[in-house]
């Protein structure tokens, strides 16, 4: 059986050929230093093999830094035991290779009632105000991001004429509607130090993203995503699926789809990828720990 994580004979030879120059410089200069010639040649040396290393470490730091490139000193020591590729990156163990979230009830909470609530004060009229605007049809349109948000809050009045105040009261503002929760970061970058791509796929509105902004803040820790309303697709279309694997040249079998919502998992499933149905982080990543995903 091949070791794959054994250093290839040639770089060893390498190796032991300058560790022997090195030592063989020290001795040499050394004996100089005792035969009459100055003992800063044997110090110098000595300095030099320090000061050269670290140098030389801090170059390749900064060039990782600049280039985005992983690089020997770039590495997390604590990967040592890891298999990396050609360019230093992870190589993570098992099938799959990235994880895709949902956004809403998974990364952030879609706390809806609470914001309602909040709005009108009166929980039978809050439920009135829901059942017409985020439990209707209507709502997918906030997500498709074609319709302007006054046409589609006009709809939701139509959908209950009677609390049409209220419905103008609850969304002067989205502020709130989505919150953040303090997992998602950090299990962001678990999974992305354990070499697995992070990507999000989720049907969500321009006007909530920017009123929710800290809630959303995670996305510049992802490496990429679609939010609906840029594409002008929602799940559970097809569409959507496929456009997330083309742009980010997904192999169905190697992706994990992690979503609250039944529907939209069996439809990442029927294009060949893996599911996962969302209701609480610890049940999730034992799920994935069954398809191999460690972090």
């Amino acid at each position: 059986m091949t070791d794959n994580n054994k250093t290839p004979m040639g770089k060893r030879i390498a190796a032991i050929i300058g560790i022997v120059a090195l030592l063989s410089t020290y001795v040499i200069l050394f004996i100089m230093s005792l035969v009459g010639a100055p003992m800063d040649y044997f110090m110098g040396a000595v300095v030099a093999t320090v000061a050269i290393p670290i140098f030389t470490w801090i170059c390749i730091w900064a060039i990782s830094s600049i280039t985005g490139r992983h690089t020997i000193a770039s590495l997390d020591p604590l990967t040592s035991d890891k298999e990396h590729d050609s360019r230093g990156n992870i190589v993570p163990k098992g099938k799959i290779d990235t994880v895709v979230f949902d956004i809403g009830n998974v990364l952030t909470d879609f706390a809806y009632m609470d914001f309602i609530e909040k709005r009108v004060q009166n929980k039978e009229m809050a439920k009135r105000v829901a059942d017409a605007s985020v439990h209707s049809k209507d709502w997918n349109e906030l997500d498709r991001g074609v319709l302007p948000v006054e046409e589609i809050i006009d709809r939701f009045k139509k959908n209950d004429p009677e609390i049409a105040d209220e419905i103008d009261k609850t969304f002067v503002d989205f502020k709130d509607i989505v919150t953040k929760r303090e997992k998602a970061i950090p299990w962001i970058k678990a999974l992305q130090a354990a070499g697995y791509k992070v990507l999000y796929l989720s049907n969500f509105s321009e006007i909530i993203l920017e009123a929710c902004a800290d809630a959303m803040a995670f996305i510049e820790e992802t490496d990429g995503g679609i939010l609906s309303y840029r594409d002008k697709v929602i799940k559970p279309d097809h569409a959507i699926y496929n456009l997330l694997a083309e742009r980010y040249n997904l192999v169905p079998e190697k992706t994990v789809f992690i979503d609250d919502t039944k529907v939209n998992i069996d439809s990442a499933k029927e294009l060949g990828w893996n599911g996962i149905v969302y209701k609480d982080y610890a049940g999730v990543k034992k799920e994935l720990e069954a398809l191999g995903v460690i972090y």
